[in-house]
């Protein structure tokens, strides 16, 4: 909130100043952007759609190097993707993978940890280099910004309680019922695709959908293979439902984001991907994001 402040600050005196006939200075591109988009989203699957871009030589490769930071935003809800230690720092498999990127890049790592709605934004209004947060590469959100190739596959489906298996196993079972997911997620879309006579329940997180399921408030969860597979591990009662969700092929799996027409950065990191995949790194990270998820009982 601070942050938002400062920024809306910042705009009205240099709007101030123009208005003036001032030196011209204003705030940084997209700050305005950046700071409502908490508040709302454009698009069900990419709040960042139509807002003003940043600077994109800000964000190359040299200039990261120069700052001596790699900034990356994610929202750590989503084991074993990205979520909190015990002390409260951010890992999972997407943190690896940032931190990967720094240290090749010989830079320091800064993880924003901000709401889901906001992690493409601020990549977007210039406020981050790039955004790790188990983010699919549909096309609204490359209407946004640019995305990589797919570092970690993996398919959609739904999680409902399995005592309740057999009696939402049909589609027309799900017709005005409750469905829960995360609110500008990819499985946003895809309820609303697929399931339009289901009513939505749109939360800030996936934990959060999953302890409405739990309570009865909804019958089902969107969400991607993975992490249901890691729900049903550490939540007691659930189960991957019988109707299946469709995806894009293309689309299944998890992309890197950067600054639209960032180029240079976005080639730099999908040769990073083929390297760290071609050493196996990508599934070490994975499978100790996992075991760490498990062994704390993450949700």
């Amino acid at each position: 909130m601070k942050k938002i402040l400062t920024l809306a600050l910042a705009a009205a005196m240099a709007l101030s100043l123009a208005a003036c006939g001032g030196s011209g200075s204003s705030a940084p591109a997209g700050s305005s952007a950046a700071g409502s988009s908490a508040a709302g989203s454009s698009s069900a699957a990419d709040s960042g759609i139509g807002m003003t871009s940043g600077n994109v030589e800000e964000h190359s490769l040299q200039a990261i190097k120069d700052r001596g930071v790699l900034v990356v935003t994610t929202e750590a809800g989503y084991a074993p993707f990205e979520f909190l230690d015990e002390e409260g720092k951010v890992v999972g498999l997407d943190a690896s993978l940032a931190q990967a990127l720094a240290d090749d890049l010989g830079v320091e790592l800064k993880i924003e940890n901000i709401d889901f709605n906001s992690v493409v934004p601020e990549v977007q209004a210039g406020n981050a280099d790039m955004a790790i947060a188990g983010l699919t590469p549909n096309e609204d959100r490359k209407q946004s910004v640019d995305m990589s190739n797919i570092y970690y596959g993996g398919g959609q489906c739904m999680l409902v309680l399995e005592e309740n298996l057999e009696k939402y196993a049909t589609k027309e079972s799900l017709t005005g019922e409750t469905l829960a997911t995360q609110k500008a997620a990819l499985q946003e879309t895809l309820m609303a695709e697929q399931f339009p006579d289901s009513t939505p329940l749109l939360l800030p997180k996936f934990p959060q959908c999953i302890a409405e399921l739990k309570n009865g408030a909804c019958a089902a969860v969107l969400i991607d293979q993975v992490s249901a597979e890691q729900y049903m591990k550490t939540t007691e009662g659930l189960a991957i439902g019988k109707v299946p969700v469709e995806t894009d092929p293309a689309e299944n799996g998890n992309s890197v984001a950067v600054m639209k027409g960032n180029t240079e950065l976005l080639d730099w990191v999908n040769g990073k991907i083929k390297e760290y995949e071609e050493a196996g790194k990508i599934q070490e990270w994975f499978d100790a994001a996992k075991e760490q998820a498990e062994t704390m009982g993450v949700e």
